[in-house]
């Protein structure tokens, strides 16, 4: 399942959902992570629901706002980039959280192609649609890119998030096998 907006809200305002509550504790500093979130503000909540499905999935997330809250993200310095760079770096692959409100980041395109450079082609799309009837119809580029959905099967039990090849429909790997190299 491709997410939407309204699943994620679900999580969001879920009260048993401890890592929401607590996300800075849940994804405190570290020296890496399996995945940086490029992704607009704008979407804060809907990217804490969606860094609680990820730790739910076992993956580490980046999230600027929450390791690195200092960052002056309405001032493009040499500064700013530099850690984002940085953290780019430290980061195994990077998922480009695709809304509508990404089309106005002055950020996001940038760091889709610093970390399309520097992480050996793991970089991958993260559609959210307005509704779960809705159809992804992103910017032409990001069709070069394999995408994220999220869901149970075959014999992995829950759910998790997986790659897909929108080359060839038949290529998806769990994102923890793609992340450490396996498949795509």
């Amino acid at each position: 399942m491709i997410l939407n907006k309204q699943f994620l809200y679900g999580i969001a305002n879920d009260p048993r959902n401890e890592v929401q509550k607590n996300l800075g504790r849940a994804f405190g500093n570290s020296s890496s992570y399996d995945l940086f979130i490029s992704h607009s503000f704008k979407d804060k909540n809907l990217i804490g629901a969606l860094a609680s499905l990820f730790e739910k999935d076992g993956i580490s997330v980046y999230i600027d706002w929450i390791q690195d809250s200092t960052l002056d993200r309405l001032n493009v310095t040499s500064r700013t980039a530099n850690v984002i760079k940085n953290r780019i770096k430290q980061c195994t692959g990077l998922a480009y959280i695709a809304t509508k409100n990404i089309v106005d980041s002055k950020w996001c395109p940038w760091e889709l192609g610093i970390g399309d450079g520097m992480n050996n082609g793991k970089v991958c799309i993260l559609p959210i649609l307005e509704t779960k009837s809705d159809t992804f119809h992103g910017q032409e580029y990001l069709g070069l890119y394999q995408y994220i959905d999220y869901s149970s099967a075959g014999s992995y039990g829950g759910s998790h998030f997986w790659i897909n090849d929108p080359q060839d429909g038949e290529k998806i790997v769990t994102l923890k096998e793609w992340l450490r190299g396996n498949g795509h």
